[in-house]
């Protein structure tokens, strides 16, 4: 009830809860959807205002890095997977996690710098510059993404 006794009308919480429990692979999908959705608008914002190149160059570099990120994420994640079965590691502490992150980074960068030098008209130097700044950036995008995406959508089961 509210100060005027009027009762709110809001979802509760577990009802959201519930919903994205019962369908993982929905959430998964709308978090990767909204994630590279903003994620081209950024890198689109900082190609073309505050590097200076043209608004079509920017876009299509924008959706081609995301679409290499997205392939690569699946494919460096089901390798991962693979050695993680081989070696019989369970569980993901620092030293594993640390590993994933360098590997997935590092997979992205080698695919998307030339890309980008090709995509912008600029050296690889350039785009190494171009994309180190992306990356520092994504890092901070990301923590700040998922938490805001777990505060409206819920913890999956798995973090639970």
């Amino acid at each position: 009830m509210t100060a005027r006794g009027h009762t709110r009308s809001v979802l509760p919480v577990r009802e959201e809860l519930r919903f994205f429990q019962a369908r993982p692979i929905l959430r998964r999908v709308v978090f990767v959807a909204g994630y590279e959705g903003l994620s081209i608008v950024c890198t689109v914002v900082v190609l073309s205002a505050l590097l200076g190149h043209g608004g079509s160059e920017s876009t299509l570099s924008a959706i081609l890095v995301s679409t290499t990120a997205t392939v690569w994420n699946y494919a460096w994640n089901t390798m991962f997977e693979a050695f993680e079965r081989r070696r019989g590691l369970t569980g993901r502490g620092v030293r594993v996690r640390a590993l994933h992150a360098v590997g997935y980074e590092g997979g992205v960068l080698l695919f998307t710098i030339p890309l980008v030098a090709l995509m912008l008209g600029i050296t690889v130097f350039e785009a190494l510059v171009i994309e180190g700044g992306l990356l520092v950036f994504f890092l901070v995008f990301t923590v700040v993404y998922t938490w805001v995406f777990d505060r409206a959508f819920g913890l999956p089961a798995s973090a639970k």
